[in-house]
Formats: C-alpha cells, structure tokens, sequence
C-alpha cells in the first residue's frame, strides 16, 4: 500500500495572479528530512571551527580524539555541505516548475530571493562566525540561473567538469604552478593579518568582529579552489529536480537502489584514501599531498552524500524507520534558523564573550556537544511548529521575497494529519512517497 504526500506542483497551463510560497501541505517530507540530517553534519563539521582546533591529525594524542577526528574526516567533512548544495539545486528546480506552472515570473522572484540570501550571508559571517555558507550560495544560486534551460545532459557534463575543475586546479606541474602563484598575487590584497586568532580567546565583541571581518574577506578570496565543488552539486540537485525524482520516488526506485550501491562503494574507496592521505601525511610528498588529499574528496564526497541520500529514501519506505527518521524533517523545515542559531550557539560557547572555552577542549568534547545541540534543535523546532508556519528566519525571507507579510499561524491541515495517523497505525504499509 502507498500513500503519496508529494509537492503538489500546478498542473502546466495552471495560471496563478501571484507567487506563494510553498504551503506546509505541499513540502516533500523526504527533503526535510534530508535538511534535517544535512544540519546535524554541518554542525559537527563546524564545531572544530567554532572549538578553534588546529588542523591536523598530529595535534590530538589521546585514542578517542584521533578516533573522532578521523571519523568525522571520513564520514562528516564535506558531505554535508556537498548535500546542502544539492538540495540548495533541487530547490531551484522546484520554484522553477512551480513558477511555470503558475504562470509567475521566475528568475525576478528567485533574484530578489537570493539577494534577501545574501543579505542574511553577509550579515552572519561578519557578526557572528567566518564560515558562512550563505554568502557563497547565494552568488552560485544567481550563477546556477544560466543553466536553468540547460538538458539534463549538459547539466551532468557542466557537473563532471566542475568536479574536475577542483582537481585540477591541484595538479603539480608547471602550468598550474604558475596559475595558482598568479592567482596568489592577484587576491593576496584581500588577505591581511592585522588581526591574531588569540582575539577569538582573549577578546571583546568589536575585536573579534574586526578579526572575523578579515577573516571573511580572506577565506573568500581562494573561492576559485572550491567553487568546483559546490557548484557542481547545484548542478546535480538542478538535474534531479528538473528530472522530478523526489516526486516520482516509486517509479524511481531501482536507479535509487543503483546509487545506493555505487556512491557506498565510491564513497568509501575515495574517503578511505582521503584519511589514508591524512594519516600517512608526513610520508607523501608536498607536490602531490594536495593532489590525493583534494582529488580523493572531491570525488569521495559527493559519492558518500549520494549513499546517505538515497539510504534514507530507501529506509523512510518502512514505517519502522520512517517513525524515527521523521523528527528530523522539523528542524529541516527551519534549516536557516537552525544553521544561524547553530553559529550563535557555537559561538558563544567558545568565544570570549561567551564562555571562552576557544582553543580549549578536545574533538570528543565537540561531538559531545553536537549531539547535545542538535537533539536540543529537534525538539524546540517541534515546539516552535507547533504554533507556527514557518521558522522565524523563513518567515523574515518569504515575506522579503514575496513584499507581502506571509501569515505566521499554521492553517490546519487535518488530511495529511490523518494521513500520517493512518500510516503509523498500519504496520504493514509501505511509505513510498512524500
């Protein structure tokens, strides 16, 4: 037995006087789901940030550190962005359609949105913590416009060469010596040192905002080396989307089952040879370290993001697994609230004016304290839903995008409640879309 909770997309020809945002009734619970669990590997990947731990496997002594270290090299370290990047594409696609379907202008709505975006990005990464995402997405977001109209097949080869693009950019020979040298002189304005990390320990508010301002522009300023890498997981989610997978998941499950088979095993060969590069660091030559440490990542990552894609597609299609996977489609449903308050929180743990624990603790405290704030968001997320449509930062950029205060109450949506009662009181059934 299925039951289909899909996005409701409007029928083509299906004309609209105005652009809405997507009403709760409408959202694929599966893509929440997978924001939901996008966010608990951001944050475990940020914590080292936030902690101020020095890179590299030499620093920590103890067994369980260098065991979560490398844990978290292989299964954690750009797999989550890879995956927010996908869905960021995915996301694209579906205001596309729904756009079209609606017969609203698209490409307006979805720049002043990304503007909104940016807006949000610039503000978080100068005041509250340097490795905003936001800023980037929200310029490849404007870049990813040009390849709306694109097929499926040039989509997918515009996604090969971007992987390859950040492969190559690491190649030790000679040409590329030189570019990266050239590269190096040419932003080398955009890097500055006026301001020391001691800051992040030792000082106050406007100090570290001065330090997280250089630190910002300075981070950015190498764009080029990762841009391969999350742009071409826009590209995919675009693909997948245009394609309307999520939508359809019943007719597609034997390519899912496919994906899972091959992004484990891609994945794990080419993460095991990124934490092999890490480990046998001081034994590989300088010209190549970065070569094999990139190169492996680069296609390690997106596989091991594919296999926890498709996996928690396959698992949500039993109502065992869908029960405990669903919690996490609350905090997904707020992912920019969630990923903000991620930062403050973080922050005002180990900065100090916070608790000023920077350069202070181990990376098993930071997973200790992952777990500890992300179980915390499940459930205040679920609180907050409860009594409201959208989370507050959703709320602040649907009614920015739209120029029109978006109403803040849920409307009762009593189908998809029963429907949800149905399929838990029914052991037997088979979730198959949402």
């Amino acid at each position: 037995m299925g039951y289909s909770m899909t996005d409701k997309l409007p029928a083509k020809g299906e004309v609209h006087s105005r652009a809405t945002p997507v009403a709760p009734k409408e959202r694929i619970v599966i893509v929440d789901i997978l924001r939901g669990f996008a966010l608990f590997g951001v944050l475990a990947a940020n914590m080292a940030g936030f902690a101020g731990h020095t890179p590299g496997l030499e620093t920590w002594h103890e067994p369980l550190d260098r065991l979560i270290y490398l844990l978290i090299r292989f299964f954690i370290e750009a797999k989550f962005y890879s995956l927010f990047s996908f869905l960021f594409g995915w996301g694209m696609a579906v205001q596309m359609i729904r756009a079209e379907g609606r017969g609203t202008k698209f490409v307006p709505l979805f720049l002043r949105r990304m503007l909104i975006l940016l807006a949000f990005g610039l503000t978080h990464g100068i005041f509250l913590w340097t490795g905003d995402i936001l800023t980037i997405y929200a310029l490849y977001g404007m870049l990813l416009l040009t390849f709306r109209r694109r097929s499926e097949k040039t989509i997918l080869i515009a996604v090969g060469l971007s992987l390859l693009l950040a492969i190559v950019l690491r190649l030790p020979v000679g040409v590329m010596d030189s570019f990266r040298a050239w590269y190096a002189d040419l932003t080398a304005p955009l890097r500055v040192n006026r301001y020391g990390q001691d800051l992040y320990r030792y000082g106050t508010y406007l100090e570290i905002t001065n330090l997280r301002f250089q630190e910002f522009i300075s981070d950015r300023s190498w764009f080029i080396f990762t841009f391969g890498n999350v742009f071409g997981m826009f590209l995919l989610g675009l693909a997948v989307g245009k394609r309307k997978i999520f939508h359809n998941l019943h007719e597609n499950l034997p390519l899912i089952r496919k994906v899972v088979k091959i992004g484990l095993t891609t994945g794990v060969i080419f993460n095991g040879i990124f934490v092999s590069s890490i480990i046998w660091r001081t034994r590989i030559p300088d010209a190549y370290y970065e070569l094999i440490r990139v190169g492996s990542r680069t296609i390690g990552a997106p596989a091991l993001m594919l296999f926890y894609v498709t996996a928690i597609i396959l698992l949500t299609q039993r109502k065992t697994w869908f029960q405990r996977l669903e919690p996490l489609a609350y905090i997904g449903r707020m992912a920019l609230s969630n990923y903000i308050t991620q930062s403050i929180i973080g922050t005002l743990i180990f900065y100090k004016y916070g608790l000023g624990l920077f350069g202070r603790t181990d990376p098993t405290f930071g997973l200790f304290l992952t777990v500890l704030i992300y179980f915390a968001q499940i459930r205040i997320s679920q609180w907050w839903l409860a009594r409201y449509r959208f989370g507050p930062l959703e709320w602040v950029w649907r009614s920015l995008t739209y120029l029109k205060l978006q109403p803040h109450k849920p409307s009762e949506d009593a189908s998809r409640r029963n429907l949800l009662r149905s399929i838990r009181a029914n052991p037997k059934c088979d979730i198959l879309l949402f």
